[in-house]
């Protein structure tokens, strides 16, 4: 079965289908980061794509939250109870921790790969297996 196309940019296809709203908002999320980092590395574009996508939901949520709040408030028929803000407040409050912390990372990593003290993927991958490695044999 062939593959879909690669997304432009060398963007990864985290979606299934990206011609939808949210494949439309990851674009322009992807865009975004890339005007603002040097996406050279596969990894720093696979970060920049994890935190397109968590911008996306991160849109989603607040807009969920903002749309319940505003139905409880003025609303008519069935309005949401305050449980169900409180969760969607939560989750939003979620959402933004972890968009937060990943584009932290992914500032950190574009600084580390301008500064030339970023490492290859075959790197990460040899520290990675020697930390297993490591922990493997000290739990004996």
């Amino acid at each position: 079965m062939p593959s879909r196309k690669p997304l432009k940019g060398g963007a990864p296809r985290l979606y299934g289908n990206h011609s939808g709203t949210e494949g439309r908002a990851y674009r322009v999320a992807y865009d975004t980061l890339a005007a603002e980092f040097a996406l050279t590395t596969p990894l720093l574009r696979f970060e920049a794509g994890r935190v397109a996508a968590l911008m996306v939901q991160l849109t989603l949520t607040t807009r969920a939250l903002v749309a319940a709040q505003r139905h409880r408030r003025a609303g008519r028929g069935r309005r949401p109870n305050v449980q169900q803000i409180e969760r969607l407040a939560r989750r939003q409050g979620l959402s933004d921790a972890s968009y937060s912390q990943a584009v932290d990372k992914l500032r950190d990593l574009a600084a580390a790969q301008r500064n030339g003290h970023g490492a290859s993927i075959d790197e990460l991958l040899r520290r990675v297996g020697a930390a297993a490695h490591e922990e493997a044999s000290s739990g004996d």
